[in-house]
């Protein structure tokens, strides 16, 4: 993993193997991963404290996962000076994974 990414925990090999195969940013899936085991959500600096991470590359992810409807958050339209909490919508997360599945096998 990049340096700059440090899981509170060591990824395991299997886990690895797979970021490594399909080609996963690996700060991107410690920021799924840290909301799908947080279900209340986290801000930014929440995160990125937890997985090793600064806080504005993780809100970039986070922005960018929320136009993708895979995060949602409690901001209105003006975030500047909130406090921001992101949750994941694992309803889209699982249709995401599932979706990759069915691409690759060609279904």
């Amino acid at each position: 993993m990049p340096r700059y990414v440090q899981p509170s925990k060591p990824v395991p090999d299997w886990a690895s193997d797979v970021i490594n195969v399909l080609g996963i940013n690996p700060l991107r899936i410690e920021i799924l991963r840290y909301l799908a085991q947080n279900p209340e959500g986290g801000t930014s600096g929440d995160i990125g404290r937890a997985i090793g991470a600064g806080y504005k590359t993780v809100a970039w992810h986070l922005r960018q996962l929320e136009e993708l409807a895979t995060v949602e958050s409690d901001a209105g339209e003006s975030r500047q000076g909130q406090r921001v909490v992101y949750q994941l919508k694992e309803s889209a997360f699982d249709n995401a994974l599932a979706g990759v599945e069915k691409y690759v096998k060609g279904n």
